[in-house]
């Protein structure tokens, strides 16, 4: 036996039986170079005078009126065709340029994949060192080094003339190298420590499954500026004007910058990860090899290493001489992976929005959107869980606290953001959120980074407390659900952060818009509606498709698992209150029912008036429920969530009996009046309960346990006796919380009191109708005449009365709201009996004053109007016009008259209502 091989190294180091480090780097690295030239070739292959056909056919579409009416929920089927008609095959060819830039950077990866390995044997003139003679010993030296590195499959030996004492690891599929410099092939004689080391650092790599990662990030590193960079630098060369050459141009460049980096970040991290398997003496050889390289390791040499396929001897040497630094998650990973998932989304969203089906239930953009962050959560998920089940790892092995994941969390959302404005498409948008908007946004998904990243690391820390540490298997298993469930929770982020960003736009149908208008001050998006607007778009995932809710939710408990007292604990506390709420929500609807009762009012309209009172305690309970784990319990948010569902559970058949019992609100005492509600109802109600509601109380044990983790700190530097730290810490919680409620609560309101005049207080309040009479001229040729028969114009009167009429309240802000309970007018035309039905909701802005009274900025919910002329059907649901006329009040009694140009004319009497 050699010297080499007889050199003992003591037992091998212990590694964490988790993924390398380089493959959740790899991951980010193609995210980023497939978004990119995704969006690069659409802008090579764009066909420039279809598309300025296109816009000048859009443009002459101006005296149509628009397409889709955001406030009014319509869609103007005119409209919509003519603009599908000018678009044409637009979607098609956008799907085609994409695919067709993912085609050509397949393409050149491949080829440069394939031809790497041959070029190198050829340019490095490598020869079989099983071809060579007096390599017997040699050869058997390494077969043995081979077995105890643990690769299964012994690689190819070729040797190079290089003098260099040093190696690589190099092939394609199914074929593994390993080059050995001629001073490394003489080292086995004269320095077999070294020899040793080198070469099973080379092995490490075939025991890390790497080299295929390597060889494909070295060629994406060539196929980017050669597959994407080039041409699309010469179609913006010679289409492109001068004047906007240097925009485009800087963003090229950061584009090659972000790609670059994050492909060699991925080399460096491999020979990061196979130094880590060297034993405890091997280690030390390999440090003292690497201290005598005389590269210079200055400022400007740290810098260059950036840009080098392999860090500097220096770094790698820091990295052996302290293996704490391992236990250390570093931000900077999260960033660049972040940044890459941020440049590559706004060209996925693109292409996923163009196909023809996303996602089963949810509206395109919200479909796109899920679609897109499945496939961003899957990288971001390996980086996150890899960083974080490694840190968690080695702290539990060798000692040393754990990441706590915050920083970590923060840097991956940070990442996300600047990238996203870095795309090439945010270059090219014309509707950007105002900046008070997207700083919102952006301080929001900073604090939901942080929230994951913690996640991450307390089910990192919960479920490798309860396996040994040599147990490997389970081990993996456990990072395997870690990493399934971090990426459903990923999924959602960015989904919710691209749904809510589109929906913040700066136009006239931006969402906030269209909240502000319900609000009552459609001009003026203030923080609240910020709130309400993310408040509808869980809303509307809940109503769309649940399971986008119920997935990450079910996720978000997979820390849970590992800590079964603390789970039983926050079970308990769910089902005691659970059990209490299911007894008072009853007693509340009932309060609720005395306070509005009058017999005037419909069934509907008195459920729109207290519906708040049946969700509303719903949340609340389980908003207590999650704060009091996360606060008396010293449960983790994640156990809040568990508490707060289980809560659910019991509250949601009360909250269905609740909602069959509305109907009796105003009427007497009788078990009769109990109807099954309709599957809209039951639907809504349970998903408020199990869905809605636990997600609000998520953030609020999140926010609550933030803002007293702020305060512990700050009273543990100021508090002098520690026996009050208690009180004072939940009193300033109090108080801090109470001045940002009065804040903005008060802010708002000092906008909504400018933004109202002419208001006369004797209209506020709830109204119901008691006589209405409608008169509507009808054309001939009109949908009404035919279906009447008319051979002439003539006009309709209508008529209701108060068992078929409607309420309407008032409100002193100057917004108002008709809540229609199956509201019916009856005439007749020309022999037949004509009758308008109307159900739904509609809120709008009002001023009353000196006898004048208008209505405008009207938003409709739900609103179906329909006009039944005998037994034929027709639906004249329309967004809802301003209007205007004269009003009389007097006491308990309200009459509003108006007249619109076409002669047709309104007058509705009503009464006060006590609700």
């Amino acid at each position: 036996m050699s010297e080499a091989t007889s050199h003992r190294a003591g037992p091998a180091a212990v590694t964490p039986p988790l993924p390398s480090p380089a493959l959740g780097r790899f991951v980010a690295v193609v995210t980023a170079v497939v978004g990119t030239s995704m969006f690069g070739w659409q802008t090579v292959l764009i066909d420039a005078a279809l598309t300025r056909e296109r816009a000048e056919c859009v443009s002459g579409l101006r005296g149509f009126p628009p397409p889709i009416d955001v406030r009014a929920g319509t869609v103007n089927e005119e409209s919509a065709a003519a603009v599908q008609r000018c678009l044409g095959t637009l979607h098609a060819d956008v799907v085609r340029q994409m695919l067709v830039g993912l085609a050509v950077l397949a393409a050149v990866t491949a080829a440069i994949y394939l031809a790497a390995p041959w070029c190198e044997r050829r340019l490095r003139d490598l020869r079989r060192l099983d071809r060579l003679p007096g390599t017997e010993a040699l050869r058997a030296d390494l077969a043995a080094l081979v077995r105890e590195a643990g690769v299964r499959r012994p690689p190819t030996f070729v040797v190079s003339r290089s003098a260099r004492v040093s190696g690589n690891t190099f092939g394609t599929f199914g074929v593994r190298y390993v080059r050995l410099d001629l001073g490394l092939v003489h080292a086995h004689r004269t320095a077999p420590g070294v020899f040793r080391a080198v070469v099973l650092h080379e092995l490490a790599h075939l025991r890390n499954a790497d080299v295929d990662l390597t060889r494909l990030t070295i060629a994406l590193a060539w196929a980017f500026p050669l597959g994407v960079l080039a041409p699309v630098a010469v179609n913006y060369a010679g289409a492109v004007a001068a004047a906007h050459l240097l925009g485009d141009a800087w963003r090229l460049a950061v584009f090659a910058l972000v790609v670059q980096v994050s492909a060699w970040s991925v080399l460096r991290a491999r020979e990061f990860a196979a130094d880590a398997r060297l034993s405890r003496v091997d280690a030390a050889t390999a440090r003292a090899m690497l201290a005598a390289d005389r590269t210079r390791a200055g400022r400007w040499s740290r810098l260059a290493a950036v840009f080098r396929f392999q860090p500097l001897a220096g770094a790698r040497a820091d990295e052996l001489a302290r293996p704490a630094r391992r236990v250390a998650a570093r931000p900077v990973e999260a960033l660049g992976a972040g940044l890459a998932a941020g440049i590559a989304a706004p060209p996925l969203l693109d292409l996923m929005s163009h196909l023809p089906r996303t996602l089963g239930g949810p509206d395109p953009l919200t479909g796109g959107a899920f679609l897109v962050g499945l496939l961003l959560g899957a990288p971001l998920a390996l980086v996150t869980t890899g960083a974080l089940w490694r840190s968690a790892w080695w702290a539990r092995h060798g000692g040393g606290p754990a990441s706590r994941g915050g920083l970590f969390g923060a840097a991956l959302a940070a990442g996300l953001l600047v990238g996203r404005r870095l795309a090439w498409s945010a270059g090219y948008a014309s509707d950007r959120p105002a900046w008070w908007v997207e700083l919102t946004w952006a301080v929001l998904g900073i604090a939901g980074g942080v929230l994951l990243g913690r996640w991450v690391a307390l089910g990192a820390r919960a479920h490798l407390r309860r396996v040994a540490v040599g147990d490997a298997t389970r081990t993996r298993l456990a990072w395997a659900g870690a990493a399934v469930a971090t990426t459903v929770l990923t999924a959602a982020f960015v989904a919710s952060f691209l749904v809510l960003n589109a929906w913040s736009g700066d136009s006239e149908v931006s969402m906030p818009r269209v909240l502000a208008a319900r609000e009552g001050h459609p001009d003026q998006v203030t923080a609240l509606t910020l709130l309400d607007t993310l408040g509808w778009y869980v809303r509307v995932l809940a109503d769309q498709a649940p399971y986008l809710l119920a997935l990450p939710l079910a996720a978000a408990l997979y820390p849970v698992l590992a800590n079964r007292p603390a789970t039983r604990r926050a079970i308990r506390l769910g089902l005691v209150a659970g059990v209490v709420g299911a007894a008072a929500l009853p007693a509340v609807v009932a309060g609720v029912a005395v306070a509005v009762r009058d017999p005037g009012l419909g069934p509907a309209a008195l459920r729109g008036l207290v519906d708040g009172h049946t969700l509303l305690p719903v949340t609340l309970v389980e908003m207590t429920v999650a704060v009091a784990a996360v606060a008396g319990r010293r449960l983790s948010v994640w156990h809040a969530l568990l508490a707060a569902g289980t809560a659910g559970l019991l509250l949601a058949p009360v909250l269905v009996a609740v909602t069959a019992a509305l109907p009796c609100l105003g009427t007497a005492a009788d078990l009769s009046c109990v109807r099954p509600p309709e599957q809209v109802l039951v639907v809504r109600a349970v998903s408020h309960a199990l869905l809605v509601a636990p997600v609000f109380a998520t953030l609020a044990a999140a926010l609550g346990a933030a803002v007293t983790a702020a305060l512990a700190m700050a009273a543990l530097a100021m508090a002098a006796r520690a026996r009050h730290r208690r009180w004072l810490l939940a009193g300033a919680a109090v108080v801090v919380l109470l001045g940002a409620s009065g804040a903005v609560g008060g802010v708002h309101r000092g906008s909504g009191r400018a933004a109202v005049t002419g208001q006369d207080g004797c209209l506020v309040g709830v109204w119901r109708l008691t006589a209405g009479r409608y008169h509507v001229p009808v054309a001939a040729d009109s949908p009404l005449g035919t279906l009447a028969g008319l051979r002439q114009d003539a006009s309709v009167d209508l008529a209701s009365g108060p068992e078929t009429g409607f309420a309407s309240a008032y409100r002193v802000d100057g917004t108002a709201t008709d809540l229609f309970d199956l509201t019916v007018a009856e005439g007749s035309l020309n022999g037949h009996t004509v009758r308008n039905v109307r159900r739904g909701t509609q809120t709008y802005r009002w001023t009353a004053g000196a006898g004048r009274y208008r209505q405008r900025d009207g938003v409709t919910a739900g609103d179906v109007n329909l006009l039944r002329v005998d037994g034929r059907e027709l639906d004249i649901s329309s967004v809802m016009a301003d209007s205007e006329g004269s009003y009389r009040c007097a006491g308990d009694r309200l009459v509003i008259r108006l007249a619109a140009d076409d002669g047709s004319w309104g007058e509705e009497t009503f009464v006060r209502s006590r609700a």
